[in-house]
């Protein structure tokens, strides 16, 4: 896959969906001809968390949130009988959006999921709240947080809402998740290349998150992904002034749990792979 393709595939990943064809067209299968391998393993110990291969057979198991960097719903469709959830999570399955997502074990609130493609920014929502239409948000306000966060819902554990707001070319440029009187703010850095801008940072509450690498190889490219520990959430004062706390909803310790942070390798097969024997799915 060449480095515009993994641009133009990151894109569609972000904003959640998978590039469509016409609707009679096949598409070539994506984890024969164009991903080789993803890998997730711990930072502190090399421990593999999440892997996703088809050479010698296809082989998918881990953390839902790490196989999703690379399968989109259709393929999650497609492959569900060999996925294999090792991290003792909840997966849920929203048949109405065909969305997976994780919830904890005894929590049974129903979330709600909206994309509209017609604001600018664009916006894609999951929550708690059945919203019947998006707040108008000025995303040059430093204080954006105080259009999304709802006074009304701090005392109610059980509120949970998540916004994604996308520019034109379904970039992803910010993120605001409450739960309860916490919330989160996300803040995404790109950087110009030969195939546009691509994602380099990730920023939670201000706190470096996430790293993104890319490489060339001679019939690959590469993403690496880093991600560090940030267990503190913004709460806000009286005068709605926002402190950081250590989030009272840190996942407790488990199996797939990485106190040092998780390192993500993912290879992808230059797009020619398959021009000479087209794989369909």
């Amino acid at each position: 896959m060449s480095l515009k393709s993994l641009h133009i595939k990151i894109r569609f990943l972000l904003l959640g969906i998978a590039p469509l064809l016409f609707p009679a067209q096949k598409a070539r299968d994506y984890l024969k001809c164009d991903l080789k391998s993803l890998k997730t393993v711990c930072k502190e110990s090399g421990k593999t968390i999440s892997e996703i291969s088809s050479e010698g057979g296809i082989k998918i198991y881990g953390r839902l949130e790490d196989l999703k960097k690379e399968l989109s719903e259709r393929s999650f469709e497609k492959y569900k009988e060999k996925i294999r959830f090792s991290c003792n999570e909840k997966i849920q399955f929203d048949s109405i959006n065909r969305i997976y997502y994780v919830q904890n074990s005894g929590d049974d609130r129903k979330f709600n999921f909206i994309y509209s493609g017609q604001y600018n920014p664009k916006i894609r929502y999951k929550g708690t709240e059945d919203l019947k239409k998006f707040k108008d948000i000025n995303l040059n306000s430093p204080q954006k947080y105080l259009q999304l966060y709802s006074r009304e819902n701090e005392n109610n554990r059980d509120y949970e809402v998540y916004y994604y707001f996308y520019n034109q070319q379904d970039r992803l440029e910010y993120s605001f998740h409450q739960h309860g009187n916490e919330f989160i703010e996300y803040t995404f850095i790109y950087q110009d290349s030969l195939y546009g801008p691509e994602l380099t940072e990730v920023y939670k509450n201000g706190i470096l998150s996430e790293e993104y690498s890319y490489y060339k190889n001679e019939d690959t490219s590469e993403k690496i992904i880093t991600e560090y520990p940030v267990d503190e959430s913004y709460r806000l004062d009286k005068k709605n002034r926002p402190f950081l706390k250590k989030s009272a909803y840190v996942p407790a310790s488990g199996p797939c749990n990485c106190p040092e942070g998780y390192i993500t390798k993912i290879i992808y097969w230059d797009e020619d792979r398959c021009s000479n024997k087209i794989i369909l799915e």
